[in-house]
């Protein structure tokens, strides 16, 4: 998709968080009811589902979806397609979704948090080093604090930053692989071989 295809994109679930459904006051975007977008020149078409097949608010939703899509500038037509797959669940809410409608107290969104956290920062020793370094903001340094100075010269994660991985890094630098991983889960990185 071109760059300013997906500029519109933003915009567009940008304003589509604006229209909620009036039976559960919630966003249709937090919700999870939004599958894609599509743009074609001025022509946006919304793919989306329901909560429930028959829902009695289907019409009200495509009009209010149409109207705040025509609302972005350079979109000139709207379509809104009703996809039923995959099958909607409440699993597609976003945290705030759940907690707005009273599904989770605040403990089990700090657990919901928690693990999103945890998926987001894992360090598998089989992946190069380089994927890990644009992956991981704070990657470099942490390797650089375990005695991996090569790191940061330059040039080197372009080229054997693509096939090095961290245990081969550490076998060439002399450096305890137990050291690595310490320093990765101090940080809070779940480390897996």
């Amino acid at each position: 998709m071109q760059e300013k295809n997906l500029k519109l994109v933003d915009k567009i679930m940008t304003t589509l968080q604006g229209v909620e459904d009036p039976e559960l006051l919630v966003d249709i975007v937090n919700l999870g009811l939004i599958y894609g977008i599509d743009i074609e020149g001025d022509h946006a078409t919304v793919k989306m589902t329901l909560t429930i097949v028959g829902c009695p608010l289907s019409t009200y939703l495509q009009n209010t979806i149409e109207k705040a899509v025509l609302s972005v500038p350079k979109i000139k037509t709207c379509d809104v397609k009703l996809v039923w797959y995959p099958v909607w669940s409440p699993e597609r809410m976003t945290i705030a979704a759940k907690k707005q409608l009273g599904m989770l107290d605040n403990e089990q969104v700090l657990d919901q948090e928690n693990k999103i956290e945890e998926t987001e920062k894992i360090i598998d020793f089989s992946v190069p080093i380089k994927k890990l370094a644009e992956e991981y903001p704070d990657f470099i340094q942490i390797m650089y604090d375990c005695g991996f100075t090569r790191i940061k010269i330059p040039g080197l994660l372009s080229t054997v930053g693509r096939v090095m991985t961290i245990p081969l890094g550490a076998q060439a630098m002399k450096i305890d692989l137990d050291k690595i991983r310490q320093a990765f889960e101090d940080k809070g990185y779940k480390v897996i071989d």
